[in-house]
């Protein structure tokens, strides 16, 4: 304190700079976030600052040195020039010369600020040893405002020529007087103490070793994925390029920002050495600059991969599908300010039914500025979209269920060419679905409302819900409301500490992030109460696994990074004298002398896509696999001849033994299993050990009429009617699902599984599946011209009141007979009794 109060009476205008700095920096550290557009205040406040010192600098030069300029302190003319260093970054967001920095050189930044102001004043630094530490982060910012100073050359003419009309160009010069003077600084310093050349230099190389080991690590990789691509060639390959290169490429560092460049880093192009094609905005990430992308694309060419290929191995690699969903409008001005969960848990019937109503806020300055709201929601194994609501003109509006092709063009017409409101809930593999909202315009906020029904995880002795969680827009400041509530009676409820009782069987809970808690509770015994309708009653029954006997002829493992090589000697060993095969381009059987190798090999792949189709007889098969988050989805497999072949094997259903090590965390397994495809069990070693050796498997005990819920324990089947009908449609709803996606397995792949009895299937049970979509038009006239009638015989938009029988057609009908009757006999006897008066 005593040393600020000296610099303050010694040197006022160094004093004052250092406030103004810190101001300034502070200002710009607080509005980070803002939108480009609502920008341009927080510039003129960071020039403003930067304008009033260089006028306070300009008066004490001239009164102290008149005209001899070039004798005033350094240290003044190094805060005016990072006072206007501050400001260009502060113009750069609504000048987009570069887009934001990414998080180390944001740090790299700010360190270099701060040496540059120490060091231009070392009677603050009184310590030797300091000041070697000092001159180190001298050296490393030496390096960065060379970078910046070469980066914006190809403005420096026209800055010149705007110099002298705006005056606001001059921070186009900033890094490069900024250069001058930590040079001059350098020198200065030297002379007093030669030593100091040795952090300097250490400070210089470092940012220069790092370039150069990251451009090599960048050619590396760039050089093996052309040989990948090559070899996939050579070999005739059934699987696209691209993903036999994702499958044996290390996701690193590098290999993200190679993927990217051009979609979310900027490059360089050869043919404008510094200033390329802005980042494409086909993938949905906030555009940003790395200098060591923008270097390594100016002295590399770029992998053999196209645009759409690279997306795809993101997609695979780097679990980036939301940001890979196709876009009619832009949305990077929106932002999610508002959830609000309401959770209803059915314990005697293992469900439970969440609404989430998600509030949209447009940040964009200008009125016509018009954008697309996407969302992806991950839903929980076996979980079902049931309602969707879109609020219209301050009224909240229902959905209606239809087609996805039908849904797709309402969708697509409308936003595409008319600009008005709809919205559409899609179904997407790997349990998760898009909701895709328009126009969200800064005029005001969008309101929307999904409801997800979804069965509870049985754990033991507990019943375990688990949150539902998306991606979508920023959500850095959203409030996140949780109301939970139940049906009937429940023991043993375990809430996360920021749920409060506000009444009775009421909980509520405020966060300022996503839900990621889980709760639970005590699984009473199963209801054996039915929902009834158009018809049919839907029960629920235990899941108690039986089992059937079976040996395998053949063993086939899928091997990839996830295995352990105690795992597979084990499994290899369980295995005894039966045939064991592996997949490497084809289906190879394991022999004493080609074990290690091939384990070797492929366990170093990142992922797996073992071809079922390969396995000649499923009855007398055993699959062992275990996988990991990463791999395609099916559908990105699109035309190739590994899909055409599995869509053949398909045609007839099939019920292939498989056996999963862990937790079955594979997209592509998931859906397969989903499907149906599987007949599927999972444990650990020990678990299939005895499996094998008691010469056992599974029994899949679904059928027509029964589905499975294996995560709940529970079956749902459809029965006659019975007479207790007082359970939650929702047993209709996770009935049709499954059902559903049972019955579109043989073609899945070849598109023609839909089918009028499976919509009918859907649009009676009101949900959300590969054959239906739900959606929201603007008014009646949209949904005629579309051919989208309102549902009939449907449950319809589910509800935090369904709950017990919907009355049937003929129910009604019976119902308003008696009525007639009730009334009749009740009028006659009035008549009768006025008579007798």
């Amino acid at each position: 304190m005593n040393q600020l109060n000296k610099l303050r009476l010694q040197d006022p205008l160094y004093f004052s700079g250092l406030i103004m700095v810190a101001i300034s920096a502070i200002i710009f550290g607080l509005t980070i976030n803002i939108e480009l557009e609502n920008s341009t205040g927080i510039f003129l406040v960071n020039y403003a600052l930067s304008a009033v010192y260089q006028i306070c600098l300009l008066v004490h030069l001239f009164s102290n040195y008149k005209w001899h300029w070039v004798e005033g302190k350094l240290h003044h003319t190094v805060l005016l020039l990072i006072l206007l260093f501050i400001s260009a970054f502060s113009l750069n967001r609504e000048m987009n010369v570069f887009d934001s920095s990414v998080t180390w050189c944001s740090i790299w930044i700010v360190l270099s600020i701060a040496a540059l102001i120490l060091a231009s004043n070392l009677k603050l630094i009184l310590s030797q040893k300091i000041r070697y530490i000092l001159f180190f982060f001298v050296g490393l910012a030496l390096i960065l405002f060379i970078y910046y100073s070469v980066y914006l050359f190809p403005l420096y003419f026209i800055s010149l020529i705007g110099l002298v009309a705006l005056g606001i160009s001059i921070h186009t010069y900033v890094p490069l007087f900024l250069t001058i003077i930590t040079i001059t600084l350098i020198i200065k310093a030297v002379r007093i103490d030669r030593k100091l050349w040795y952090p300097i230099a250490a400070g210089c190389l470092l940012p220069l070793m790092a370039v150069t080991l990251f451009s090599l690590k960048w050619q590396q990789t760039n050089e093996k994925i052309n040989s990948l691509i090559n070899r996939n060639t050579l070999n005739d390959s059934k699987l696209p390029a691209w993903v036999e290169v994702s499958q044996q490429l290390e996701p690193t560092f590098v290999t993200e920002r190679l993927l990217k460049a051009g979609l979310v880093y900027h490059e360089v192009d050869i043919d404008n050495i510094f200033w390329g094609r802005m980042p494409n905005i086909s993938f949905d990430e906030k555009k940003q600059h790395d200098p060591l992308v923008v270097i390594s694309t100016l002295l590399f060419k770029k992998p053999n991969l196209d645009e759409k290929e690279r997306i795809n191995i993101l997609k695979s690699l780097y679990r980036a599908r939301h940001q890979a969903q196709e876009r009619l409008w832009a949305g990077d001005h929106l932002e999610t300010i508002s959830m609000i969960n309401n959770i209803k848990l059915f314990p005697a019937y293992r469900m439970a039914y969440t609404e989430k109503t998600v509030i949209i806020k447009n940040n964009a300055k200008f009125s016509w500025s018009s954008q697309e709201a996407i969302y992806t929601f991950h839903l929980t194994e076996g979980s079902v979209v049931s309602s969707l609501s879109l609020w219209i003109a301050g009224k909240e509006e229902k959905s209606r269920l239809t087609t996805k092709a039908k849904a797709d063009s309402a969708y697509n017409t409308i936003v595409g060419i008319e600009v008005r409101d709809p919205s559409v809930v899609h179904w997407q593999e790997g349990n998760t679905i898009t909701v895709r909202i328009f126009p969200c315009t800064p005029k005001e906020n969008r309101k929307f409302k999904i409801g997800i029904t979804s069965p509870l995880h049985k754990k033991g002795k507990r019943l375990v819900y688990q949150p539902i969680f998306f991606d979508g827009p920023i959500a850095n400041n959203i409030l996140e409301t949780t109301q939970l509530t139940y049906s009937g009676s429940i023991t043993g409820l375990q809430l996360p500490k920021t749920f409060k009782e506000t009444g009775p069987n009421v909980y509520l809970a405020e966060e300022k992030q996503q839900l990621n808690a889980t709760i639970s509770c005590l699984a009473p015994p199963l209801s054996t109460a039915a929902f009834s309708f158009a018809g049919n009653s839907y029960q629920l029954t235990n899941y108690n696994k039986k089992y059937n006997s079976f040996n395998a002829d053949r063993i086939y493992l899928d091997i990839n990074r996830s295995w352990s090589k105690t795992e597979f000697d084990s499994v290899c060993k369980i295995a005894k004298e039966k045939p064991v095969y592996v997949f490497d381009h084809a289906l190879i059987k394991l022999t004493p002398q080609n074990r290690e190798e091939l384990f070797s090999k492929l366990s170093g792949y990142t992922f797996s896509l073992f071809p079922v189709q390969e396995i000649s007889a499923p009855e007398k098969s055993l699959l062992v696999s275990k996988g990991n988050v990463q791999t395609p989805n099916l559908n990105d497999l699109g035309d190739s001849n590994f899909a055409k072949e599995l869509v053949n094997y398909l045609k007839i259903p099939k019920q292939i033994h498989f056996f999963n090590l862990g937790l079955l965390e594979s997209p592509y397994l998931k859906a397969l299993k989903e499907l149906r495809v599987f007949n599927y069990t999972t444990g650990g070693i020990a678990d299939m050990e005895k499996l094998m050796a008691n010469h056992l498997f599974l029994q899949n005990q679904e059928n027509d009429k029964t589905v499975v819920i294996e995560d709940a324990a529970l079956m749902i089947k459809k029965v006659n009617n019975v007479q207790t009908q007082n359970a939650p449609d929702h047993l209709l709803r996770l009935f049709a699902y499954n059902d559903i996606m049972k019955k579109v397995s043989p073609d899945f792949f070849s598109k023609n599984y839909i089918q009028p009895d499976l919509v009918a299937e859907a649009e009676q049970a009101f949900i959300v599946s590969p054959v239906s979509s739900l959606i929201v038009l603007e008014t009646q006239k949209d949904y005629d011209r579309f051919d989208i009638e309102e549902n009939k015989n449907s449950l319809k938009n589910a509800s935090m009141k369904s709950s017990g029988a919907v009355p049937e057609p003929h129910e009604w009908a019976l119902f308003a007979l008696c009525m007639g009757i009730v009334s009749y006999m009740l009028f006659k006897r009035k008549d009768i009794k006025t008579i007798i008066c």
